[in-house]
């Protein structure tokens, strides 16, 4: 991405900038990017034929992850996707093995949350949100196996939501922050705002990290610089970011590109970024 510099350790991998700072390993923690290789992951009418019926969206939808969680080895379960409702007000919710095992299918299931947590006690649950230009934030302390996820909108950035995802870890888990893991999930690099978009950010939070850009089209939005404003790669054991521009990269959805007529529909739908621990096979 753009705007991204790291001053040492830096390493590129595919589409991803990674800065390492320490010896830790991630053992069986697992990030879950799946673009749009398995389809949609949403039962989201417009992304199916008109005349197919919620029913038959939701076991179309269910495919959609079982083919995901096949591609990964089945580290997770497919019925196991815990996503957040946020509220604004920075709160968490830990998905524990009660929480997991009461929901048959989790993904319909409300928890009024900003952030979820799990631990390595939950094995092949997973945590994060189905989205399109917009990333999820992970922050994991390797040495507790604990980890928290968040979907930042521009407007959760505003409020401060991935620091606060670090900063659930810290207060919550007592997590030292050079053991924490942090990973950036794939979202637009930057792109317009119309003026409904402009309204519901702290224009002040984004104006202070440079993110904001008078142009002769409007207002354009940096979400790079406003991340990277808010967490300081360089004070966390490992500091990842998923490089692909949703915008133009043909592997993910984006709502920017097709809600505005600059792209075909087959740019409209969700993709699922979110992290689980991998279950571990005993012997």
């Amino acid at each position: 991405m753009e705007n991204i510099k790291f001053k040492k350790n830096i390493m590129k991998v595919g589409n991803y900038a990674i800065l390492k700072n320490g010896m830790m390993k991630t053992e069986n923690l697992r990030i879950l990017d799946t673009g749009n290789k398995y389809g949609c992951m949403t039962t989201k009418t417009s992304c199916y034929p008109r005349e197919m019926s919620l029913a038959k969206r939701q076991l179309e939808f269910l495919k959609h992850r079982k083919m995901a969680a096949d591609d990964y080895n089945n580290g997770f379960n497919p019925y196991k996707f815990f996503m957040p409702v946020q509220t604004g007000q920075g709160n968490y919710i830990e998905i524990t093995r009660e929480i997991a095992d009461i929901h048959k299918d989790a993904w319909d299931t409300s928890l009024l949350a900003d952030i979820l947590v799990i631990t390595k006690k939950t094995p092949s649950v997973v945590i994060g949100s189905a989205v399109a230009d917009y990333p999820v934030v992970i922050a994991s302390d390797l040495r507790k196996g604990v980890t928290a996820a968040a979907p930042c909108s521009p407007e959760m950035i505003g409020l401060g939501l991935p620091k606060r995802t670090v900063e659930t870890l810290q207060s919550r888990y007592d997590s030292k922050k050079e053991d924490i893991y942090v990973y950036i999930g794939a979202h637009a690099n930057s792109e317009m705002l119309n003026n409904d978009e402009l309204s519901r950010i702290d224009e002040d939070f984004y104006k202070k990290a440079n993110a904001l850009e008078e142009t002769k089209n409007g207002v354009k939005l940096n979400l790079d610089k406003a991340l990277l404003y808010q967490l300081n790669p360089e004070e966390f054991e490992s500091f990842i970011i998923n490089q692909a521009d949703t915008r133009t990269n043909r592997n993910y959805y984006s709502n920017s590109v097709y809600n505005y007529g600059e792209g075909p529909k087959e740019k409209d739908g969700r993709h699922f970024e979110g992290v689980y621990y991998q279950k571990v096979k005993r012997l």
